[in-house]
């Protein structure tokens, strides 16, 4: 397993995620010379694409999973022996070493079987009535190589751990699919195993998290969204506020460690502020996001309004895409009051760039909200010209919809006037009607 602690955003992942990943990774390696790696929990959509080609940044490492996995376990010891070598040889080997089970590693490391302590013991025995000679056997004449029990590197924690309380030998080889030894791993590396270290950003709701999250040790957590249900065995970090985008609070980190981020990272981080506030327009934008912004466009050499248009105009190109993709591009997921309700929401500039009809975009919505069981799924359609939204929705609880923003019954779709924030504006009235 890696080393380096992994700072990652949610589940399809936009700008803000993206960018925040980024930024928090690169102040922590100023500070601390390094450790921190960012990482992405998905695909990229078009407009983090344009941006960070627009800053010439590479995309963070795909992060499928955080699951503790067999490679986790080895901690860096990797102790082998030669076929060739003797049943004495192997003796020594062990008793300089404190080793209790040797793997007999051939040609490219490729395990060929394994020499215990007891088999030692076993031929030490033997010695007595055939003399030294049973010592001098090489360890390719007697070693185990059949029926072994070995762990692949990609191996779930949780199926090592049964397989050993069935087994319950002393050692256990770990390879690669090329059958190379990794090392070997005994029952205490259960014990002492930690998960994956990792900093949240721009989410802090376990099923918006990466696979495995519940298996990680997460150090920090910066956002700006409600609070929701990550839990940590241990205090740490959080970074919680109020403002339009995660990118606002990275920015502020950095003024208030005094390090000023690279103008490659500043920009990004400027565009990830624009994206989240839509230009300011979003009811979610402050005072601390507007002046963030223009700061770190400052350092970017950039204009912000400009940018943003620019930035909003390549995202809102639709051509080609399916009803699915246009849903599913900034989609999450929310357990409120026990319902399960899944959001999407999309920014365009003209009401006709949609390449879908409404209709088709209504029957790709019930259908995802049948294929992964949700309550209720939601589009969230912003034009950010006439500074509003259309809302389509689907599901079992839609009278949920029709209170929280009073549509009239049977409706499907309506045109929310200075809706902009799926956060704040779409999220918390759902939540109010659905407690009552």
């Amino acid at each position: 397993m890696s080393k380096e602690i992994l700072v990652i955003g949610h589940q399809r992942p936009d700008t803000d995620s993206i960018a925040s990943a980024i930024g928090y990774a690169c102040l922590k390696n100023e500070l601390h010379q390094g450790g921190y790696k960012p990482g992405r929990c998905g695909g990229l959509n078009r407009e983090t694409e344009f941006v960070l080609k627009y800053f010439d940044i590479p995309a963070p490492e795909l992060v499928e999973s955080v699951h503790t996995r067999a490679r986790d376990m080895l901690d860096g010891g990797l102790l082998y022996i030669h076929p060739d070598a003797t049943v004495r040889q192997a003796g020594v080997f062990m008793r300089q070493h404190g080793a209790k089970t040797l793997a007999v590693v051939g040609e490219n490391g490729v395990l060929l079987g394994l020499f215990t302590m007891g088999d030692l013991a076993q031929f030490f025995l033997d010695s007595w009535d055939s003399g030294s000679a049973a010592l001098e056997v090489p360890l390719h004449r007697v070693m185990k190589r059949d029926h072994l029990v070995v762990f692949y590197e990609d191996d779930l924690l949780a199926d090592v751990r049964r397989t050993m309380l069935e087994t319950r030998y002393r050692n256990y080889p770990v390879v690669d699919e090329q059958f190379r030894l990794l090392g070997l791993i005994a029952r205490y590396h259960l014990l002492s195993t930690r998960g994956r270290k990792v900093i949240l950003v721009d989410h802090n709701e376990q099923s918006q998290a990466v696979p495995g999250i519940e298996e990680a040790e997460i150090c920090e957590i910066i956002d700006h969204h409600r609070l929701a249900d990550i839990e940590t065995g241990e205090p740490i970090v959080v970074r919680n506020e109020p403002v339009g985008s995660t990118a606002t609070i990275v920015a502020k980190i950095f003024k208030e460690q005094e390090v000023t981020p690279p103008a490659d990272i500043a920009g990004l981080l400027c565009a990830a502020i624009l994206s989240d506030t839509l230009i300011f327009k979003s009811p979610t934008a402050t005072l601390q996001d507007r002046k963030q912004a223009e700061w770190l466009a400052s350092i970017a050499g950039i204009d912000v309004m400009a940018f943003g248009r620019e930035m909003f105009k390549a995202a809102s190109f639709m051509a080609g895409r399916t009803a699915r993709e246009i849903i599913l591009e900034d989609f999450k997921s929310f357990v409120l009051n026990g319902c399960k309700v899944g959001i999407g929401q999309i920014e365009i500039l003209d009401p006709d760039s949609l390449p879908v009809s409404r209709e088709e975009l209504q029957e790709e919505l019930d259908r995802i909200r049948q294929e992964r069981d949700y309550d209720l799924s939601i589009l969230i359609v912003t034009d950010l010209l006439r500074d509003g939204s259309e809302l389509h929705f689907a599901g079992s609880i839609n009278r949920g919809v029709e209170m929280a923003f009073n549509i009239p019954p049977g409706e499907r779709s309506i045109f929310l006037p200075g809706v902009m924030s799926r956060k704040k504006q779409v999220v918390p009235p759902l939540q109010r009607w659905l407690q009552k």
